[in-house]
């Protein structure tokens, strides 16, 4: 009981811990705003500096087209189907590769399921916006014979005409459990 009589007194005078940061952090913006001469010369300064700069395109492909993973995921589905046509398609030129850099996978049959996990494209050039994207990837197969597990990545490019990205390298590895 000497302990609280000591400690409420303290507590009165010091203020309570249970006062929420954001409301005196408002309240000092409000007591203290910028003069307005500053605020307004910023604002016009960055009012000039956008109106010089031309826009930057967001990205090297026409807005809607398919991602890169898609893009990735989308041929490799085809692959497995046996469609040897549609996924050359895929491809830079749109012709099959006389030896696939992704070779592993055109000799697969009896394919039961597939699962392909894709990261975040990673750029491989300067330019922005980026027009050489690489694409992690980690594929499982399951076939009649067993499971197959590769990792590695897939390069892509915007196509000539802008509407999408095609493939233009891999490398994939098989993967030990």
């Amino acid at each position: 009981m000497r302990l609280a009589s000591v400690l409420l007194p303290l507590l009165l005078i010091g203020g309570c811990s249970c006062q929420r940061e954001g409301d005196a952090v408002a309240a000092a913006d409000v007591a203290a705003p910028p003069p307005a001469s500053a605020t307004t010369a910023a604002a016009d300064a960055a009012a000039a500096a956008a109106a010089t700069q031309p826009a930057l395109p967001s990205s090297a492909v026409a807005a809607g087209a398919t991602d890169e993973p898609a893009t990735v995921r989308n041929y490799i589905g085809v692959l497995l189907r046996g469609d040897r046509t549609a996924a050359a398609a895929y491809w830079q030129g749109g012709t099959p590769r006389a030896q696939p850099d992704d070779a592993p996978l055109h000799h697969l049959t009896d394919v039961v399921s597939l699962r392909v996990d894709t990261d975040t494209p990673i750029a491989r050039d300067t330019a922005v916006p980026s027009r050489l994207r690489e694409v992690p990837v980690r594929i499982r197969i399951l076939t009649r014979q067993g499971t197959l597990h590769y990792h590695g990545w897939y390069r892509l490019q915007p196509r000539a005409d802008g509407s999408g990205w095609e493939l233009s390298g891999a490398s994939l590895q098989p993967t030990l459990d």
